[in-house]
């Protein structure tokens, strides 16, 4: 949890008065709990897997309807995210490049977005630069 913890005071510390008492409450209140966190940088592995490239936008739909629709008694297992994918009919074929890329070199191939989308240009990320697969855009800007 010391990963989730730290996440959260980073993107909490522009409102937070005391990082420190702050932290302090997070481990109390996770000291007897877990959480399973799925991103949809899983999503777009499990797609890029399933051959299938999808926007940021579409990522983030089917992860919510994972959400909505799993079965609790079994939770989440990665056969159903990727079934859901391809039962969706989101996304496009990966191409051969794409594909070579992401076989050989681990690299994850992003859509950008469609214009009706307001994310942000999809990205191409490498999944092995951290537990939780960061775009190459925060990656660079951590360094």
């Amino acid at each position: 949890m010391d990963n989730l913890i730290t996440e959260l005071l980073d993107k909490l510390g522009p409102v937070l008065k005391s990082r420190r008492k702050a932290k302090l409450l997070l481990d109390a209140y996770w000291a007897d709990r877990i959480a399973l966190i799925w991103t949809t940088q899983q999503v777009h592995r499990a797609a890029n897997e399933k051959r299938l490239v999808l926007t940021e936008a579409e990522a983030r739909e089917l992860l919510r309807a994972l959400h909505l629709h799993h079965n609790p008694q079994y939770g989440l297992r990665w056969s159903a995210v990727a079934e859901h994918i391809q039962q969706s009919a989101q996304g496009r074929d990966i191409r051969q490049r794409e594909l070579h890329r992401f076989l050989q070199h681990d690299v994850l191939t992003i859509a950008p977005p469609t214009r009706k989308q307001s994310c942000p240009t999809g990205v191409k990320t490498n999944s092995k630069s951290s537990a939780r697969a960061k775009t190459s855009n925060d990656s660079k800007q951590r360094r």
